[in-house]
């Protein structure tokens, strides 16, 4: 097992890179950037591992822009989803198959827990004044809920799925 997959140090990992974005946003992006690219050296399976990253995390991204377009994220970065943002989701997704692989083939567990979690991680983000919503806190949680009911269970299967597919292929 490598370094970066040690449930401790990956989640420690992301704790950091959490409050590096959340209270230094883009100027934070060096060291984020520098965190994630350890957790890949530190892996045992490098590839694999940027592969999911890049492929979670757009899913996840992706689904956040279309909450920014449709008003439901307001930030106040020139950008209309900020770069900081983006890093937030490899750091993330760098938990999918590490720390949070309890999660694996218990979907209905992870509906719940990630419907909980995904939804207070924004409001918590937004209490911070990161991010501002766009409706009131209740119908941006309601939201928020229904989402990561389906998308963290979502991640958890692909992320597992093509560490697994990959990992059997020969070299």
């Amino acid at each position: 097992m490598g370094i970066s997959q040690n449930f401790w140090v990956n989640f420690t990992g992301f704790q950091l890179i959490w409050w590096l974005s959340i209270l230094y946003g883009n100027s934070a992006a060096l060291p984020v950037t520098i965190l994630i690219l350890l957790h890949l050296l530190l892996h045992t399976q490098p590839l694999i591992e940027l592969f999911t990253l890049i492929l979670t995390a757009l899913l996840g991204f992706s689904i956040d822009f279309l909450l920014t377009l449709n008003g439901v994220f307001i930030f106040t970065e020139s950008e209309a989803v900020p770069l900081w943002l983006g890093l937030l989701w490899l750091g993330f997704c760098a938990t999918l198959r590490n720390s949070l692989s309890f999660f694996s083939g218990r979907y209905l567990l992870s509906a719940f827990v990630g419907s909980i979690g995904g939804s207070t991680t924004y409001l918590a983000a937004a209490t911070l004044g990161v991010v501002e919503l766009g409706f009131s806190p209740i119908t941006v949680f309601i939201i928020l809920l229904l989402i990561w009911a389906g998308l963290f269970p979502l991640l958890i299967f692909l992320s597992h799925r093509i560490g697994v597919r990959y990992a059997l292929r020969p070299n």
